[in-house]
């Protein structure tokens, strides 16, 4: 393996934005095949954010916690970030469905260009991230 391929593999960011792009994705072709928007428990809705929230919370804490050893470990650290990035991408993603389709849950809403747009600009800020990074680290 190259040095430089080597350099873009040991960026954390790579993960993080793998993680948030197949959430979007996950997220959507879910929603698309007609799967339901949310679970639900006595007339409540559960949708997806929560799980993002849960995730993001759960591999923020894990990595400020235990940051000597994600520091030493490097798969760790790359799991957690692909966690964190994949939480996001859910939060990203029900944040454009809610505001988008309002209360009356109409799905044709949901795949308006605005909503694609504001998908590919949390894309791009993290694709810059990782660019950044990338570069910053030479």
């Amino acid at each position: 393996m190259t040095n430089k391929k080597k350099r873009i593999l040991d960026n954390p960011s790579l993960y993080m934005l793998l993680g948030l792009v197949i959430a979007i994705l996950i997220a959507r072709s879910y929603i698309y095949l007609g799967g339901d928007i949310g679970l639900g428990y006595d007339g409540i809705t559960f949708h997806h954010i929560f799980l993002g929230i849960i995730l993001v919370l759960i591999s923020g804490i894990t990595f400020f916690s235990l940051n000597d050893l994600t520091h030493k470990n490097k798969k760790f650290m790359y799991s957690l970030a692909f966690i964190f990035g994949f939480g996001m991408g859910l939060i990203t993603d029900e944040t454009n469905f809610l505001v988008s389709v309002g209360e009356n849950y109409n799905l044709s809403d949901y795949y308006k260009p605005l909503n694609t747009y504001v998908d590919v600009i949390f894309i791009g800020i993290l694709l810059f991230i990782f660019v950044y990074s990338f570069f910053k680290t030479k």
